[in-house]
């Protein structure tokens, strides 16, 4: 630990320098070190020596926070109480900093050349090749460096802040009263500035930014020509206002010839709804609007209704609902309803209650619809969502038992840690299935799926596609101080051997994680590529549909662009 001197300061500019190398905290020297090593351990993804670097820069500042903490704890302790030992003298001080910073070097240098043989086995299983040497090493420490010191200098500025507001506070307090205070006006200033300011001010100015690209028709596709698709020539929705993500759903998708091709059954064209945030202020309002749609085009008069929650920028994944346009020889309806213009990574943050507010009104309002049919004439509910759009579909049901009593079938890609039903089958889970593929009940209404086979000889109501690599779905936050079971227990085969859990930097590598998990080739991360056809298929069992023609279906929905 630092401390005062207890021998007389040398004499002249020396002193400078002696007291810039007593400054730091031995104890939080040695815990950013312990954490920038453990930053670069294995995760579940390959990364670039930018992120690698990120990464190991604010590993390296939070230990060091954390034992400066801890350090200045022990020295109040010790002053009050008399715990602990005398601080070191001068000179001994300076020889134990010198020797500790070689050790503490040298384990950086060791950690970092382990590092890349530790990755190698990631770097193989994805076919990513690894950065030059001089990327790898020189970069990486490059940028940790620089992340570390503008880290280093924001916390600087704030200890000098405080430091004032306190000499000011001691005019009128006691010196201890006067510093507490200080320390929580401080820190209640920069976290209101960060979330009322800057978080809240960054997303309302990002939302109207996307919201204003969303809206501009100038380079996209013309409206749909079908009568059977919102923004077409029956639609009451204005062709300006369903965004651009649903203005590529709605001028996607296999028309009628096209399913002919493949399926076993006479076929007709699917019908589409889809209605954008543009469309209407309130929620209520773009509900009712999806729903006048659906019975413009007589989608409770299909044998199957999908109701699919977007993604934050209202993206609706073309290999979710395809396999049921295909399966059901177009017999089927499909809706969606934007909540956010968001990209995902931002509506995560801005736009979860959004999500679940959107899945709750729309599920309920075609479920009402639904139960208004007599039991012979009914189509059937169907129900699915990818990443954030899973967590606000499952916000229309209160548990599983209701999931599996509403809808004929549920499809979920990609789960976060923030979807309830993901969490409940977890919980519930016999003691012997691990966390990443958890077994509720006898096993059968309910099945999690880390790859295609693991559905083979199954018929579930519900399938939870998520891969042992998604750090989208193992992401958590308490992961930061607990390990988490799909850690502990034996790891998917998808993930590296050499994996293991330690205190905050595991979160941190999930976290950088998270920003890379879409830029691998499918089965791989955060994406599924034809899997939700599987799930489908296991759900639905639609007749005539043998494996020759499945295997067709998935070869051409392979060609489906995200």
């Amino acid at each position: 630990m630092s401390s005062s001197a207890a021998a007389t300061p040398l004499p002249g500019p020396a002193a400078r320098w002696v007291r810039a190398a007593r400054a730091p905290t031995l104890l939080g020297a040695v815990l950013g070190v312990y954490l920038l090593v453990q930053s670069w351990s294995p995760s579940l993804l390959a990364r670039d020596w930018v992120f690698e670097g990120v990464v190991g820069g604010v590993a390296l500042v939070v230990g060091y926070a954390v034992g400066t903490l801890l350090t200045r704890a022990g020295h109040l302790a010790r002053r009050r109480r008399g715990w602990g030992w005398a601080p070191f003298e001068e000179r001994t001080d300076l020889r134990v900093r010198a020797a500790l910073a070689l050790v503490l070097v040298g384990l950086a240098c060791w950690a970092a050349v382990r590092a890349v043989d530790a990755h190698r086995w990631t770097w193989e299983r994805l076919g990513y090749e690894p950065e030059s040497w001089w990327l790898l090493y020189g970069g990486t420490l490059a940028v940790t460096a620089l992340v570390a010191t503008v880290l280093f200098l924001a916390g600087w500025a704030l200890r000098l802040v405080r430091a004032r507001l306190a000499r000011l506070g001691r005019r009128w307090l006691p010196a201890w009263v006067a510093g507490t205070l200080a320390l929580v006006l401080v820190a209640w200033v920069v976290l209101a500035s960060l979330n009322n300011y800057v978080l809240q001010r960054s997303l309302d100015g990002f939302n109207a930014t996307f919201e204003a690209g969303d809206l501009d028709v100038g380079n996209g596709p013309a409206p749909p020509t079908s009568p059977l698709r919102s923004g077409g020539p029956r639609s009451a929705v204005r062709w300006d206002e369903v965004g651009d993500q649903g203005r590529r759903f709605l001028t996607r998708g296999p028309s009628a010839d096209e399913i002919a091709e493949l399926a076993p059954a006479a076929s007709v064209e699917p019908v589409r709804v889809f209605v954008g945030r543009a469309a209407a202020e309130d929620l209520g309002t773009r509900v009712r609007l999806a729903m006048a749609e659906l019975e413009r085009y007589g989608a409770f008069e299909r044998a199957a209704v999908l109701v699919v929650v977007p993604t934050g920028t209202g993206w609706v994944n073309e290999q979710i609902v395809q396999p049921v346009e295909y399966l059901y020889a177009g017999d089927a309806a499909t809706v969606a309803v934007q909540y956010s213009h968001l990209p995902s990574p931002l509506a995560y943050l801005a736009e979860q209650e959004a999500a679940g507010d959107t899945g709750r009104a729309l599920v309920r309002a075609v479920r009402e619809r639904l139960d208004e049919i007599p039991a012979p004439r009914r189509p059937a509910l169907l129900v699915a969502g990818e990443s954030l759009g899973s967590t606000g579909g499952a916000a229309a049901f209160t548990s599983l038992p209701d999931l599996l009593a509403s809808t004929d079938g549920a499809v979920w890609v990609g789960p976060p840690e923030t979807m309830h039903l993901r969490r409940e089958a977890e919980r519930s889970r016999r003691p012997e299935s691990p966390q990443v593929r958890p077994v509720v009940g006898d096993g059968r209404d309910v099945v999690f799926a880390n790859r295609p086979s693991d559905l083979d000889g199954t018929a579930p109501r519900s399938v939870f596609l998520q891969q042992g690599d998604d750090p989208i779905v193992w992401w958590d936050w308490a992961t930061a101080l607990e390990e988490p079971n799909w850690i502990e227990e034996p790891l998917d085969s998808s993930v590296n051997p050499d994996l293991t859990w330690t205190p905050l930097t595991t979160f941190l590598n999930l976290a950088v994680d998270m920003a890379v998990s879409n830029d691998f080739d499918e089965d791989h991360g955060h994406r599924y590529g034809t899997q939700p056809l599987a799930a489908w298929r296991a759900i639905l069992d639609p007749a005539g549909w043998d494996d020759a023609r499945v295997e067709a279906l998935r070869a051409r929905l392979a060609d489906v662009s995200r």
